[in-house]
């Protein structure tokens, strides 16, 4: 029988909202492998990131460009070994100054009462949008949107 990990997955979630990178490291795999899909020359923070050095590395990028003022996990399911959250994220570009409100859906999967792995899912096109302060216009004339033969 599997051990009960929703107070470890909810531990994890509650040093991230509080932005605790101490707390956080306690809860990491030493080999972890973290993906967060998107443009990593807009945002360093995503990206692929193995080892707990490299999670915390990622941890501490977020902190030099974003300043996040909200972390709500808004759904949350365990199951075994494995967990899935849907997460409202807000921050202020620090860059910028302007305000960022995206959602993001993160699968994880826990091993010896750690975080081994964890996959995230987020609207980046929205992100980098909200960072610029206007819509990309994707269907610009500029932009050929027919593959080349």
């Amino acid at each position: 029988m599997t051990a009960n990990i929703r107070p470890i997955v909810e531990a994890f979630y509650r040093a991230s909202a509080e932005r605790d990178v101490a707390r956080v490291a306690s809860l990491l795999a030493g080999d972890g492998d973290w993906l967060v899909q998107g443009p990593v020359d807009v945002f360093p923070f995503l990206g692929q990131r193995r080892g707990k050095a490299a999670v915390l590395d990622g941890y501490r990028e977020i902190a030099c460009k974003l300043d996040v003022t909200g972390y709500e996990v808004e759904k949350l399911l365990v199951d075994g070994d494995r967990a899935a959250a849907l997460i409202r994220i807000t921050a202020v570009v620090v860059m910028t100054g302007k305000v960022m409100s995206v959602r993001t859906s993160q699968f994880s999967r826990f091993r010896g009462g750690k975080l081994a792995q964890m996959h995230a899912v987020l609207d980046t096109f929205d992100m980098v949008e909200q960072t610029i302060g206007r819509p990309l216009d994707v269907l610009s004339p500029d932009i050929d949107m027919v593959p080349a033969a």
